[in-house]
């Protein structure tokens, strides 16, 4: 766990459950809807994949697994905020297809997952790892989750290495968005969080240690809007 920020699970909860109701109005407005193009890249890749049932981590209020839903997966969608679950649920009884089980929800950690081993083709993660109490702990939990050949696609923040994007970047995440955001949710601690939180996090090849010291091959990543965003990949293999 990063030093300096409290990764608790009741203090993440709180946090998030705190700004669940303006959570998604922030998302788009603070990325100018970047982030919706961000999470088509990776639904595209698990569509070019043999992936079926997914597992989406830290789902919030369930962009993502409503965006794999979408494309004919089977998904779980897993959260420690009982608000941001709800809003999910919400939403996606709003697009129920006929013939396809919409997406289910449960309020659970990532270091302590209620699934049999093997249980899942795909695990996914968008913008919720950096969050996680252990890491290490919830890869080794995705591990176990996964069948063999499964795979593990992550969409993090981090800090773009182009000079003229990084000046960019950081004026915005560590000024501009924390006004933003304590205006429209009222929290000012979540959206101070925000950049600090990227800020620690392990990024580009430093995170791809860290995922294959658990276990995982053949893992990648893809730099998204001149690095604002990165996609890791990671495999099971045997």
């Amino acid at each position: 766990m990063e030093k300096g920020l409290s990764k608790e699970h009741s203090t993440i909860s709180a946090m998030f459950n705190s700004i669940a109701g303006k959570y998604d109005l922030l998302n788009h407005l603070l990325s100018l809807g970047i982030d919706k193009g961000w999470r088509r890249k990776l639904v595209k890749s698990l569509k070019r994949s043999s992936s079926k049932v997914v597992l989406d981590l830290a789902c919030g209020t369930g962009d993502l697994t409503i965006a794999l839903y979408k494309e004919g997966f089977t998904v779980t969608g897993a959260d420690l905020s009982i608000n941001m679950l709800e809003i999910a649920r919400h939403k996606s009884e709003k697009i129920a297809k006929e013939g396809h089980p919409l997406p289910s929800y449960i309020e659970c950690s990532a270091e302590s997952l209620p699934f049999e081993d093997s249980s899942f083709d795909a695990v996914t993660i968008s913008f919720g790892i950096r969050n996680f109490q252990n890491r290490d702990t919830a890869l080794q939990e995705i591990l176990r989750v996964l069948k063999s050949n499964g795979r593990l696609a992550i969409l993090e923040f981090a800090t773009p290495r182009n000079f003229l994007w990084r000046v960019l970047y950081n004026t915005y995440f560590s000024v501009i968005l924390p006004i933003i955001g304590r205006i429209i949710s009222k929290d000012a601690r979540a959206y101070r969080y925000l950049p600090e939180s990227v800020k620690e996090f392990p990024q580009y090849e430093t995170f791809c240690k860290e995922i294959e010291k658990q276990g995982f091959k053949n893992i990648n990543f893809k730099p998204l809007t001149g690095g604002v965003a990165v996609l890791y990949f990671a495999e099971k293999l045997g």
